[in-house]
């Protein structure tokens, strides 16, 4: 995999707008009142979310754990 230092604008808007979701389903996932499915698939929609927001430090990490394999 090519290693590359600068993200374009685009990664960077994606990446702001995954973590951004990411948030307003996790605040969704915390409200006291809501069904426990509801809060658990919000729950679940926020860690998808997160997960999309930090996909190239997770691309990253996994780059780094297989070098070694291969």
């Amino acid at each position: 995999m090519t290693k590359r230092t600068q993200k374009s604008t685009g990664e960077v808007i994606s990446t702001i707008v995954f973590a951004a979701g990411g948030l307003v389903l996790l605040g969704g996932a915390m409200e006291e009142g809501a069904d426990p499915g509801r809060r658990a698939l919000l729950a679940l929609g926020a860690l998808g979310g997160f997960a999309a927001a930090g996909r190239f430090v997770i691309a990253a990490v996994w780059a780094a754990m297989t070098e070694g394999r291969r």
